[in-house]
């Protein structure tokens, strides 16, 4: 046997969930392919309406079904990029649902644990099995997935229909935060599974909660990082590639008066806000260059909830089983 083989406590839980982790290998395979079809189909598209010698704002009458099958190809391409960022949207949720049921709580519940425990296996050691196996597979899998995402996203069909940087879908596919999603999802089921101690209940619970974290985490997530502000007019045609949190007028006190309140009634909207005393416009944004920012600052966020879930699952497995 190599070095490297799988022993012990690992190669059991490898043994155990052999079809559940050769599952989440083909849906990362799934995914990676998904991914290349998309940006190969968005590429072909460019491709054949280039042949044809067409444009897709083309007067010609010969053009006009090369620019329509062209916008088709397009759309489905971006469509499948869509779906592929919810399934990574996905990820934590079926990972800690995975580990609070399955993997952790339907031992707990069936006493199969106590076999392992009398084979010169701590609790502990156990423990850290039951969690090397799925973070082995969560940073092996999802940093490709994110790679694989962002080079299909970036320069696929984003052109035509585009689709931005801080959509929850797009922004949760790349950089830091999935993997930080995927951990999170980790320990939050694996602490979910020691409490619960039943398949079901802790499944269920564990999709609670990390459902919970990350709309949580989205709703706090425009103030993560300082936005930027600018004053002015026509300011929508300076942030239209940016995240708009905030937008409205200046009264003369200083008084920010959001559209939200007039965009109903008679009248025009800036009738409306003048009315109010507005007397500039406003836009609180975050740019292209602060998703850097935004990412690390949530990473350090999530990282911080799953060694606190991590620790307290720790706890709780010594506080039960000394």
């Amino acid at each position: 046997m190599s070095a490297l083989a799988l022993r012990g406590p690992y190669w059991v839980t490898v043994r155990q969930h052999r079809r559940s982790l050769w599952c989440a290998l083909a849906l990362t395979a799934l995914g990676v392919a998904l991914l290349i079809t998309s940006r190969l189909w968005s590429d072909a598209a460019v491709e054949a309406l280039r042949a044809a010698g067409c444009t897709v704002d083309s007067l010609d009458r010969s053009c006009f079904q090369h620019a329509r099958d062209y916008t088709d190809d397009q759309w489905s391409a971006r469509k499948m990029v869509e779906r592929a960022g919810l399934g990574m949207l996905l990820v934590p949720v079926l990972t800690g649902a995975f580990l609070a049921g399955p993997m952790i709580a339907r031992e707990l519940e069936s006493g199969t644990y106590k076999l392992a425990w009398t084979q010169s296996v701590s609790p502990t050691r156990w423990l850290v099995s039951k969690l090397a196996v799925p973070l082995a597979l969560v940073v092996t899998c999802v940093p490709l997935l994110g790679l694989v995402f962002h080079w299909s996203w970036s320069t696929g069909p984003g052109n035509d229909f585009p689709t931005y940087w801080y959509e929850p879908t797009i922004y949760a596919s790349f950089g830091t935060v999935p993997v930080a999603n995927a951990l999170m999802g980790v320990a939050l089921g694996t602490l979910v599974g020691l409490l619960v101690r039943r398949t079901v209940a802790a499944m269920a619970l564990a999709v609670v909660a990390t459902t919970t974290v990350l709309g949580t985490l989205y709703l706090l997530r425009p103030g993560l990082w300082p936005p930027q502000t600018l004053t002015g007019r026509e300011l929508s045609l300076r942030v239209s590639d940016s995240w708009i949190v905030a937008d409205g007028m200046i009264t003369e006190s200083g008084e920010r008066v959001g559209w939200e309140y007039c965009r109903s009634g008679t009248g025009t909207a800036r009738d409306c806000m003048i009315g109010r005393g507005g007397v500039a416009d406003f836009v609180d944004h975050h740019p292209g260059s602060h998703f850097w920012p935004l990412q690390l600052v949530e990473t350090a966020v999530l990282l911080a909830l799953a060694a606190l879930a991590l620790l307290a699952a720790f706890r709780v497995l010594r506080a039960r089983h000394p």
